[in-house]
């Protein structure tokens, strides 16, 4: 006769297979999907698919003074977070999600800094989010 084992009951090996099938590997380390939908305190993160991502904002949405929205709110962190911005004017962009005289001359400055004097225009086109997701720094 066989013996039977007794049935382990709980949730514990059952959350930890789940929690471990849905990790998403970002820079060699497995992140929770969760991670990506809260907003990143002071850091952004190179995600495979969108690039550099700070936690607003995956897309590539235009943007131009007045607008508004997350993808605002990622620019903001992106010059904030990953370029020399802060440094260059001695004051970090708010990030409120809002296109105004400040955000436009920090865009301005970094598509001189980064991308060419004829390219600043203070709008943030698929010219502009491609060095802000995957330029040099």
């Amino acid at each position: 006769m066989k013996t039977r084992r007794p049935i382990r009951r709980g949730l514990a090996p059952r959350g930890l297979a789940v929690a471990a099938a849905t990790a998403v590997l970002v820079g060699g380390l497995a992140v929770a999907p969760a991670a990506f939908a809260a907003p990143a305190a002071d850091t952004c993160r190179g995600v495979s698919t969108v690039g550099l991502y700070c936690g607003y904002h995956t897309g590539t949405k235009w943007a131009e003074l007045g607008s508004t929205g997350a993808h605002v709110k990622e620019i903001q962190a992106l010059i904030n977070e990953t370029t020399r911005h802060p440094q260059a004017s001695g004051a970090r962009l708010a990030v409120d999600g809002i296109f105004g005289p400040d955000t436009k001359a920090a865009v301005t400055w970094f598509q001189w800094y980064y991308i060419g004097e004829s390219a600043s225009d203070g709008i943030v086109g698929p010219q502009t989010w491609g060095e802000l997701r995957y330029g040099k720094r």
